[in-house]
């Protein structure tokens, strides 16, 4: 994955995933995503839905593996995750 492409896909992932969280992490989520802090965006994304326990599909929480991978995040809160199908 190039820059670009990370830029891309988590502006896409984000706007897919973030109507699903909480008012409580959404206004900041988007606030960074707006600022184009994508290297904030997707952990924290990651983070609230892990919290908040809130399932998403195995497509999505494969694309946000790959985001996390790419950055050489921790992949702790992902594993957390619950998947639809």
């Amino acid at each position: 994955m190039e820059v670009n492409e990370f830029y891309w896909y988590s502006r896409q992932i984000t706007d897919q995933l973030a109507p699903r969280i909480s008012p409580k992490y959404r206004p900041m989520i988007l606030a960074s995503a707006g600022a184009g802090a994508w290297d904030l965006v997707i952990p924290t994304l990651v983070g609230a839905l892990s919290e908040e326990d809130v399932v998403i599909t195995t497509a999505e929480k494969g694309a946000l593996r790959e985001l996390m991978e790419f950055r050489r995040e921790p992949l702790t809160y992902l594993e957390r995750i619950r998947t639809s199908d």
